[in-house]
């Protein structure tokens, strides 16, 4: 994967974390207090998805 490639792949990816705390915030502030622990488990497990993860070097996709 080239250099500008991996820079794009890791921007997209910022973005969807980015996306996924947004939406964990909206959720917070509309859900009951005892549902919070749930959804910030699910946003960290969403999060960490490779699909999710920075690139580095010449890593690719493992699919």
């Amino acid at each position: 994967m080239s250099k500008h490639r991996i820079r794009h792949e890791n921007a997209y990816r910022a973005g969807a974390r980015a996306g996924v705390l947004a939406l964990l915030e909206a959720l917070i502030a509309v859900t009951p207090e005892a549902a919070h622990a749930a959804l910030r488990r699910l946003a960290e497990r969403v999060a960490g998805q490779f699909a999710f993860q920075r690139i580095e070097g010449k890593d690719r996709d493992p699919q």
